[in-house]
C-alpha cells in the first residue's frame, strides 16, 4: 500500500517530464522555418483551426472514458499520441501529414487533467486533496518553467537556426514521462458491482449470483446511465456548482491572455515576452504551492474568495488596456497569471472533495469540454471575424469587464450575508419602567 506522499512524489517526476516541451514555445518559428516549409498562415490559421475542433473531440472522448478505464491506461495512451505528435515534427512532416497527426496532439492535451483525476483516485484521503491538486500545479509549472527558459537560453545564444534540436528534446522527455507513468501504481477502487458481489457472495445464492452477474456486464447503455447520474449529483451540490462556472468562464481567459496578447500596442518582442511568460509561471508556481499548504475553511469562504481573486484578475486585465507604459501592462500580466493559478488549484480541491461517487476525471473533463465550445464560439465569433470581429483591446476591455462582472457576482452573497450578521449583532436592549 503506497501512502499518498509517495504517490504524490511519483506523479510529480511525471508531471515535471511530460510539462517539459521547450519545442512548444516556438511552435510556429519551427513549423515556418526551412526544413518544413509551412506558411505563417497555415501555421497559425489552418492548423489552429483544425486544433480548436480536434481538441474539443479529445476531451470529449476523454471524458467518457477515464473514469471507467481507471485513469492510468487513458494516461499511457495521451503520452503515447503525444509521442507520435512528436516523432512527426523530428521527422519533417509535410502540411497534409502534420494535419493529420494533429489529432494525436489533440488527444495530448488532456493530459493533465488525468493525472490530476488519477492523484485523487489513488490519494483517498480528502484532507490531502488541496496539498496534491498544490504540487501538481506547482510542478507542472516549474515543467513549464525549465522548458521556457532552455528553449530561450538555446535560441537566443545561439541562434533561431538551432529550433530544429528543440523537437528532439521535447520527444526525448515525453518518452521518459511515458516510462515513468507505466510504472505508476494502478488505481483499484471498490465501485456498486464490487458491493453487489459480495453480498452475493454471503447469501451463497449461486443462481441469483449468476443472473445478477449478468446484469452487471458493462454495457454502452448502463455506463451512459450512470455517467449522467454522476453528472446530475455533481452539479446539484452547490459547491461544485459554484466552482465550476468559475472554472469554465476563467479557463476561457486564461488560455487567451498572454503577455503577447496584452502588448500588441507595444510592438511584439518575443525575447522580453518569453522573460515575463517565464517569471509569470515561475511565480505561479510559488503561489499554486503556498496555497496548497495553507488550511482554509473554503466551503465558508468561497464566495469571498471567489469573487474577490476575479475581481482583482479583471482589474489586472483592465489596467493593461488603460496604462501605457510596458513596464505596468507586464507586472499587472505576473500578478494575474500567479493569483489564477492559485484559484485553479482551489477550484480543483474544491471540486474534488464534493465528489461522493468518485468521477473526478468526468467533471473535471467536462468541465474543460464546456471551456473549449466557450472558447472555439468567441474565437468564430469575435476572433475569426465570422459574425464579428473586434481588434486585440478591445478583447482586452472585454475579458477584464467579464472578470469584474463574474467577482461581484459571487460576492453578491457575501454582501447580504455580512449586512444579516450585522442585523443580528445589533443588541436589543428591553427598557421597562
Amino acid at each position: 500500500m503506497h501512502s499518498w506522499t509517495t504517490i504524490i512524489a511519483l506523479v510529480v517526476v511525471f508531471i515535471f517530464a511530460v510539462e517539459f516541451r521547450p519545442l512548444d514555445y516556438f511552435m510556429t518559428t519551427y513549423l515556418t522555418s526551412p526544413r518544413l516549409n509551412i506558411t505563417l498562415s497555415q501555421a497559425t490559421d489552418e492548423l489552429a483551426h483544425l486544433r480548436d475542433y480536434s481538441n474539443i473531440l479529445s476531451i470529449l472522448v476523454i471524458t467518457i472514458i477515464t473514469d471507467y478505464l481507471l485513469y492510468k491506461p487513458v494516461l499511457l495512451f495521451n503520452v503515447f499520441c503525444g509521442i507520435l505528435f512528436y516523432v512527426n515534427l523530428v521527422m519533417l512532416p509535410n502540411f497534409i501529414r502534420l494535419k493529420v497527426f494533429e489529432l494525436f496532439g489533440a488527444f495530448f492535451i488532456p493530459h493533465e487533467v488525468v493525472y490530476l483525476s488519477y492523484l485523487f483516485a489513488r490519494v483517498h484521503d480528502k484532507r490531502y486533496y488541496q496539498a496534491t491538486s498544490g504540487l501538481a500545479r506547482t510542478a507542472m509549472l516549474l515543467g513549464k518553467f525549465c522548458s521556457s527558459v532552455f528553449a530561450q537560453t538555446l535560441l537566443f545564444t545561439r541562434g533561431k537556426s538551432y529550433v530544429k534540436d528543440l523537437p528532439c528534446f521535447t520527444l526525448g522527455s515525453v518518452v521518459f514521462a511515458f516510462v515513468w507513468a507505466s510504472f505508476l501504481p494502478p488505481v483499484r477502487r471498490r465501485n456498486y458491482k464490487d458491493d453487489v458481489i459480495a453480498k452475493l457472495m454471503v447469501n451463497n445464492n449461486n443462481e441469483q449470483s449468476t443472473t445478477m452477474n449478468e446484469k452487471l456486464q458493462p454495457s454502452s447503455k448502463s455506463i451512459s446511465r450512470q455517467m449522467w447520474k454522476n453528472l446530475n449529483e455533481s452539479y446539484k451540490n452547490l459547491i461544485v456548482l459554484k466552482w465550476s462556472i468559475w472554472y469554465c468562464l476563467g479557463l476561457v481567459g486564461y488560455m487567451i491572455i498572454n503577455m503577447s496578447f496584452l502588448s500588441h500596442e507595444f510592438g511584439e518582442n518575443e525575447q522580453v515576452n518569453g522573460v515575463v511568460e517565464s517569471l509569470t509561471m515561475l511565480i505561479g508556481a510559488v503561489s499554486s504551492y503556498k496555497i496548497g499548504v495553507r488550511r482554509v475553511n473554503w466551503e465558508l469562504k468561497c464566495n469571498a474568495f471567489i469573487g474577490s481573486g476575479t475581481l482583482i484578475l479583471g482589474m489586472c486585465v483592465i489596467f493593461c488596456y488603460f496604462h501605457q507604459q510596458m513596464l505596468s501592462v507586464q507586472l499587472s500580466y505576473i500578478l494575474f497569471g500567479s493569483l489564477i493559478q492559485a484559484m485553479f488549484v482551489i477550484s480543483w480541491s474544491e471540486i474534488a472533495k464534493q465528489l461522493k461517487n468518485k468521477c473526478y476525471a468526468l467533471i473535471m473533463c467536462f468541465n474543460t469540454f464546456i471551456s473549449l465550445v466557450v472558447l472555439l464560439c468567441y474565437k468564430e465569433l469575435f476572433i475569426r471575424g465570422n459574425i464579428f470581429q473586434i481588434n486585440i483591446p478591445e478583447q482586452v476591455l472585454l475579458f477584464g469587464s467579464t472578470y469584474i462582472i463574474i467577482g461581484i457576482i459571487y460576492l453578491i452573497p457575501c454582501g447580504i450575508e455580512f449586512k444579516r450578521s450585522l442585523e443580528n449583532s445589533c443588541s436589543v436592549y428591553d427598557v421597562s419602567y
